[in-house]
């Protein structure tokens, strides 16, 4: 749809805007039964922490407003110089991208954000995505009567029309799953899993301490950099972005959904990390964790009938042998002792087959789908 209403475009560069920037899906999707709402304090960390503590990092932030003064589109636009020093391709990113259903909104923002690009001499501009893997991405185009997990974007369905009609192609595409907990766990996956323990030497370690968290989630980041650098869109975590994430996850994680596979020197071979959905408890808190914001994600840490499945990771040496059987007979247990009957799988590329067959043996079924967008922007 296209208005003939005039919108005015700025950089964001003030507290008052920034607010305004944070605070516009809100308004956006008031009601809206399906989006998890994020928290404000997470999503101001998300804007200005990460960019002032890497120096790896650009970004910019633009919003639209109409002639009274009201918002009706924004979008943050980044380069990460890790991203390019590792791939060598001059690509930008855009993340961050709302707008109400009107083509000159989204048009102004994707074009704002094109001319930044250029200006910083980058030849390709790709979203939605964030500084790393590890960011929610990618436009939803199926899904969007499936309640939002808390750790992916959530979009109404004429994003996709208006990104695409700014002259934007498929980049990336990613499924999401929904599987049913079975009552116990089968009983070919606990066979298979004793012969590959054995047959490796692996364990399971333990999570409960701080210095064990301390220790595995070191390992896990640097495992993440061994077994996702072939995939499209990769960017190496930098010593700021690890910690970053650690801080941002780790309250998150209930240990019971967290499974980490360890050699015999020790060090960690695969691991599987999934947390209780929060979707609901961010509803009720609606951005704010104070004053009771706080309590209802500690009851969906505690009483949840639904678990969000964030990361898999199994070392090249190991993939083929097995591990999987380890990851998930340990992590099924505990969802069936905590009562959990529903999982969503994280966004998996399509060509990844290596992730789809690991629901091969379950109930499920495909949840949503979502695409990752680029242009390139040496034409003009």
């Amino acid at each position: 749809m296209k208005s003939a209403i005039p919108y005015h475009i700025f950089t964001v560069t003030d507290e008052k805007n920034l607010a305004r920037f944070i605070n516009f899906p809100y308004k956006l999707y008031a009601n809206n039964p399906y989006w998890a709402p994020p928290l404000k304090s997470e999503e101001r960390s998300f804007l200005m922490d990460v960019p002032s503590l890497d120096d790896g990092i650009e970004t910019e932030m633009f919003l639209v407003t109409d002639d009274h003064g009201e918002v009706a589109g924004r979008i943050q636009v980044l380069i990460n110089h890790h991203e390019i020093a590792f791939s060598g391709e001059k690509t930008a990113r855009f993340n961050k991208l709302d707008f109400i259903d009107d083509q000159n909104v989204s048009s102004l923002l994707l074009q704002e954000a094109e001319q930044w690009t250029r200006e910083k001499g980058m030849t390709q501009l790709m979203g939605p995505f964030g500084y790393s893997n590890l960011d929610a991405a990618g436009t939803l185009t199926e899904g969007f009567d499936k309640l939002s997990s808390s750790a992916a974007i959530y979009n109404y369905p004429y994003y996709i029309h208006h990104i695409r009609a700014a002259g934007y192609q498929n980049y990336l595409e990613w499924l999401e799953h929904e599987f049913e907990v079975p009552s116990q766990v089968p009983e070919k996956i606990s066979r298979f899993s004793e012969l590959t323990r054995r047959r490796y030497g692996l364990t399971s370690a333990r999570f409960d301490t701080k210095s064990e968290k301390q220790k595995r989630s070191a390992q896990m980041m640097e495992l993440i950099n061994v077994c996702y650098a072939h995939l499209p869109g990769f960017v190496p975590l930098s010593e700021q972005l690890k910690d970053y994430y650690y801080k941002k996850y780790m309250p998150l994680v209930n240990k019971d959904y967290i499974s980490l596979i360890v050699d015999q020197g020790d060090d960690l071979v695969g691991f599987g990390l999934t947390i209780p959905s929060y979707t609901k408890a961010l509803q009720k808190a609606n951005g704010s964790f104070y004053p009771l914001g706080f309590y209802h994600l500690w009851q969906a840490s505690r009483n949840n009938d639904r678990a969000e499945m964030l990361l898999i990771a199994i070392h090249p040496e190991y993939q083929q042998k097995g591990l999987t059987s380890l990851i998930f007979e340990q992590i099924l247990q505990k969802y069936i002792e905590n009562g959990i009957k529903l999982v969503e799988s994280n966004p998996e590329q399509v060509d990844n087959m290596n992730v789809r067959n690991l629901w091969k043996g379950y109930s499920y079924r495909l949840h949503k789908k979502r695409v990752c967008l680029s242009k390139d922007l040496r034409g003009g």
